[in-house]
């Protein structure tokens, strides 16, 4: 069950609801309660049983399973790609899991990467750098066919987008957060603001350095972390935190 099925059943409920007060009928009354709000309720429960059972067996304790079950009552996918991948999983489960979330990642392994444009996978291209950072394996990163750089201002937790600018702009302007130089205000503010801080007597700031294409990172960047956010404006799949418990079952498998 997920979100999506609670809502039609409660949409589904009121239109019930709806007709029976059009056209009253023992029928439909029945149809209305209890029938209907067993169902809503007994198929999610299944679920919950489910994600309470699976967790139990595998290292959990009573509030993990019992949190768990909750979660998985209301909305079941998230337990299965979020939760249960943070439970004590022997290696056939494992093994399992990895294969099933080709679904998500559209590639064969966790630490591959799925370029949008072409459709093709670069295997090997991902790893953590610490904690549940990851960057890629070499720099530069590119797809093998279309040439498309991975290891970019656009995909990475460093980078600020200008606040004046939008994703659908291919390379919209913005700054690096850990590059920082003296700058003209002329070169990062918008006229108004450069306007004011003129008339304030400021000419300079010491300020990330301005990134004018994303896609295009400066030559002294030497620090990479994959934004998983960043990655889902160009529809790179499975790309936040579910990859990163994916790559720690990959980890734990090799």
């Amino acid at each position: 069950m997920t979100w999506h099925w609670h809502l039609l059943f409660f949409l589904g409920w009121i239109s019930v609801r709806l007709i029976s007060e059009s056209f009253p009928s023992p029928y439909i009354s029945f149809l209305f309660f209890p029938l209907f709000p067993i169902l809503w309720v007994s198929l999610p429960l299944f679920f919950a049983v489910k994600a309470f059972i699976y967790s139990f067996h595998h290292g959990g304790s009573f509030l993990t399973a019992l949190i768990n079950a909750i979660v998985g009552f209301f909305h079941y996918p998230h337990f299965l790609w979020s939760r249960r991948l943070i439970l004590d999983l022997s290696p056939n489960a494992i093994q399992t899991i990895l294969k099933k979330s080709t679904k998500i990642t559209k590639v064969s392994a966790p630490d591959s990467l799925f370029c949008p444009f072409c459709n093709i996978e670069i295997p090997q291209a991902l790893r953590f750098i610490s904690g549940e950072n990851i960057t890629t394996t070499k720099r530069p990163m590119l797809c093998l066919r279309c040439g498309l750089r991975f290891d970019c201002c656009r995909y990475c937790q460093n980078y600020e987008m200008s606040g004046n600018q939008s994703w659908m702009f291919e390379n919209s302007r913005g700054k690096c957060k850990v590059i920082k130089e003296v700058q003209n205000i002329d070169s990062f503010c918008d006229p108004s603001m450069a306007k004011r801080l003129h008339d304030m007597g400021w000419d300079s700031l010491y300020t990330g350095l301005s990134i004018p294409d994303n896609f295009t990172p400066p030559d002294r960047c030497r620090q990479f972390i994959l934004d998983g956010e960043k990655t889902k404006i160009d529809h790179i799949p499975g790309m936040g935190k579910i990859r990163i418990r994916l790559m720690k079952l990959q980890k734990k498998q090799d």
